[in-house]
């Protein structure tokens, strides 16, 4: 979905003229897929915490700050499904003369069904005499069943899409009138702190939404309807009704199969998923966990997900399937001192020349042939055979055919975290470190 929200503005906007915000744990995600479209040059404006949409918006105006004052600024959440190009594009194109004139301006798709999982706002009067753009009146939370229904009947309401615009100039002065603390913080900022720096601003920053902290607030606030098959793609229920449905109303992807079920979405991933005569259930099935619940219910499973981080549960952390540039790689299994991994190296491909300070791997090619380095030496690794690399040993794996590459690696150690990996070179965008930061002897292995 990043990908595809790229995709359908590169008409509007260069791609030199985008930029990605997004949490510093995201990062490795992100570059890949962006890796994978060919938009390497994309920046990648990187948040140490999660500070919410205020924050976010403020840290991109900061590192805006040697464009013009008055550079139109637009904001496009990475989860939106948009059905109809040409009406998204029409909305821009409005929204952008509103920005000029000194509107902060939002987007608001014209609602379908009394959905409880969207904002709503309220609007007011034209504000221009095409009649494209409206005052807004006031923003609503989200509702519940009752109210969406009521906002429905009466018709001047509309789901807030999240998308804003806005000159950079207005963004700060609504900031410094209505954020001091954010805007007091966003001006520390310059165009090319270090994480240091950001992270010694973000911890006294202010964590809130940009709708509560400024829109709500702001009396220079514009919407700009828009019919454009739109979806923040936000639950599964939002899946459900974007997706086709058998004559059941079934919507049943990947590896599943249903007898006699209504109104269900069914998604297997690894395992087969069998569902029979089920109503209106969600059921996922991937590698990491299993959700089954009422189509009703799926705004809960935040809280579901809630309770199972407070339970610590790594699933709410980590996948066991993780995806890089070279390929992926699951865990299989893990316990003290051990753990054991399923690698696949694409063709041509090969990992970073690195190194691990506190554990040993024992890689044993089960499909295709490895080309691996370990220290000074060099050698091919057919199926059925295996190596073993030394604690604080430079190494590499490499797959120089056209066929997968398939390993599973054994790791033995005090620590088995990803972040024990020195990089010495790498053919992506994971820098290595300086050489001056690493013990010399550790390259003469």
């Amino acid at each position: 979905m990043l990908q595809a929200t790229i995709g359908r503005l590169l008409p509007w906007i260069p791609l030199e003229q985008m930029a990605v915000v997004t949490n510093i744990s995201q990062q490795d995600v992100i570059r890949l897929e962006l890796y994978r479209k060919g938009w390497d040059q994309l920046p990648l404006w990187l948040e140490p915490q999660a500070r919410n949409t205020a924050a976010a918006v403020g840290l991109a105006a900061a590192r805006l700050q040697t464009q013009p004052k008055d550079i139109i600024m637009a904001v496009f959440p990475a989860d939106h499904y948009i059905q109809d190009q040409d009406s998204f594009m029409e909305a821009l194109d409005n929204g952008m003369q509103m920005a000029r004139d000194g509107y902060l301006v939002t987007f608001g798709i014209s609602p379908s069904r009394p959905e409880t999982g969207y904002g709503y706002i309220k609007t007011g009067g034209p504000l221009n005499p095409a009649g494209t753009a409206l005052k807004v009146a006031k923003f609503r939370e989200k509702p519940d069943y009752s109210t969406a229904q009521a906002f429905l009947a009466e018709g001047n309401h509309f789901w807030n899409s999240g998308i804003i615009m806005f000159r950079r100039d207005i963004i700060l002065e609504a900031f410094e009138h209505h954020l001091p603390a954010l805007y007091q913080g966003i001006m520390r900022l310059s165009e090319n702190d270090d994480s240091e720096k950001l992270a010694e601003v973000y911890q006294d920053l202010p964590s809130i939404s940009l709708d509560h902290g400024v829109l709500e607030k702001a009396d220079n606030v514009a919407i700009i309807p828009v019919e454009m098959g739109w979806s923040d793609v936000g639950t599964w229920g939002a899946l459900y009704e974007l997706a086709s449905k058998d004559p059941h109303g079934n919507v049943i992807l990947g590896k599943a199969l249903d007898l006699d079920s209504r109104d269900c979405l069914v998604y297997g991933q690894d395992r087969l998923v069998a569902t029979l005569g089920l109503e209106k259930i969600i059921v996922v099935d991937t590698p990491d966990a299993t959700l089954l619940c009422h189509r009703d219910r799926v705004q809960e499973v935040k809280d579901l997900v809630a309770a199972l981080h407070q339970q610590k549960c790594v699933e709410t952390e980590q996948h066991l399937e993780v995806e890089r540039p070279w390929g992926r790689y699951r865990v299989i299994e893990s316990g003290l001192g051990y753990q054991v991994k399923h690698l696949v190296v694409e063709p041509g491909k090969r990992l970073s020349l690195q190194l691990h300070q506190h554990r040993t791997e024992h890689w044993v090619v089960v499909q295709g042939t490895a080309r691996v380095t370990i220290g000074r030496e060099v050698k091919d690794v057919l199926a059925n055979e295996s190596v073993y690399v030394p604690i604080l040993t430079a190494h590499r794996l490499e797959n120089l055919t056209d066929e997968p590459l398939r390993i599973i690696e054994v790791q033995m150690g005090s620590y088995l975290e990803e972040d024990d990996i020195i990089r010495l070179a790498d053919d992506f965008w994971r820098t290595p470190p300086p050489q001056n930061e690493i013990a010399p002897e550790l390259f003469n292995q």
